[in-house]
């Protein structure tokens, strides 16, 4: 009896292990149908605390990077980000956001010596429906999302560079 007892309980602890085992982790929420419903979601605040959405850049392109000030590989691309502002700053509006403070914000940028525009995501990363750090939206003049860059990118580099022309020419 005594040994019927412990090969149920060594089953029941088996089967609970396993059902352990299986569970899905928690994930980003899926994007939602229209990308125009996405971009509509970001909502930010600029260095001076005034709160804006994309619509403020109606009819220019934006290079939209989310990034993170403990990110080593967004701090890594930031230097041929900078490269591409200064040769497409009439062209394309390039923009990085994080969910950190607007302090933290302000003293990274001095500190790296940067020219483009800083902004406080007031949303999480998971409601833009970004999952890795550094992504980059590309948005056309239209508003329109048409490049998804996840990871890490040298942006002079020529496969990232025509994508950059082509936002230019749309």
């Amino acid at each position: 009896m005594k040994k019927i007892i412990i090969h149920s309980c060594f089953l029941a602890i088996f089967a609970c292990f396993l059902s352990c085992k299986t569970r899905q982790p928690a994930t980003a929420p899926l994007p939602p149908v229209q990308l125009s419903e996405r971009l509509e979601k970001i909502t930010m605040t600029d260095l001076k605390g005034q709160p804006f959405t994309l619509h403020k850049f109606n009819g220019k392109a934006v290079f939209l990077n989310f990034w993170a000030t403990w990110c080593k590989p967004c701090i890594n691309e930031m230097a041929s980000m900078e490269t591409l502002y200064q040769q497409y700053k009439n062209d394309i509006v390039f923009l990085a956001v994080t969910t950190e403070d607007l302090a933290k914000i302000k003293s990274f940028r001095q500190q790296q010596n940067l020219s483009f525009d800083f902004a406080r995501l007031d949303i999480t990363y998971l409601d833009a429906y970004v999952i890795k750090l550094p992504t980059t939206l590309l948005i056309n003049h239209k508003g329109e999302l048409v490049q998804e860059e996840e990871g890490m990118r040298i942006w002079t580099q020529y496969n990232n560079l025509e994508k950059i022309k082509a936002l230019v020419k749309r």
